[in-house]
Order: C-alpha cells, then structure tokens, then sequence
C-alpha cells in the first residue's frame, strides 16, 4: 500500500467513527442518558424541548437557553405546557427530580414518543 492509501484509510476510519458517535447521541433511545449525552443532544437538537423540572430559585441561578422551566411537584397541573410532537428532555440538578417527571410524563402523556430525562448532574 502507499504512502496515499494509508493516509487515505485512516481518515475514512476517523469519519466513520465520528459518524457513529453523532449518530449515538442523535439516536438514543429514549428513556436515561449520560449528562454528556444530555449536552450533546442540547447542541445539536434545534427542535428538543428542554424541560427543568427545579424550582425557580434554582432555575435562575443557571439554565440552558429556551429551557422550559416547570417544577416537578408542578409538573401534573401544568401538562399541556409542555409542547407535543417534539423530542422532550427532562433534567433537573442532580437526575431524581427529572427521573420523577419524566415518569409523569409518560404516564399522562403518552402522545410524547421521545422522551427523555439526565441520570446525573447535568453539564451546562
């Protein structure tokens, strides 16, 4: 093999696992993922819904961008906040509160086919 081919190889094997990777996070499944997961689905997702489930006080200190902000014992009374027919990501500080919304959520909204919440302290 020359010199070419080698270099050539190694750059196709450099994007196909950068592919992979992208593909990963854009097709988790739905359910819990990885704060890192978290992050990566905020930055390359423009139509996800972010939902923090924290309390105010906690929300203002620091939040993504457009995140949607319902506190989780709020959360059953204001349902139809929550927009349908877009990917729905559920966080919280430290992922209890957002396992508990996201358990509400799949309760009581069922029209929410991707649906997922942050295991963990989420990443801004």
């Amino acid at each position: 093999m020359r010199l070419r081919d080698i270099s050539f190889f190694i750059s196709t094997l450099i994007l196909a696992a950068a592919l992979s990777a992208a593909l990963d996070v854009m097709a988790a499944e739905p359910g819990p993922i990885t704060p890192e997961e978290g992050k990566a689905m905020v930055q390359q997702q423009t139509d996800l819904v972010i939902l923090d489930v924290r309390n105010p006080n906690e929300y203002v200190t620091v939040h993504y961008p457009d995140a949607l902000n319902i506190p989780v014992n709020e959360l059953e009374t204001r349902l139809n906040e929550v927009p349908q027919g877009k990917p729905v990501l559920v966080h919280c500080g430290l992922g209890k509160r957002a396992q508990r919304g996201y358990e509400i959520l799949k309760e009581k909204r069922p029209d929410i086919k991707e649906l997922y919440y942050i295991n963990g302290e989420v990443i801004f």
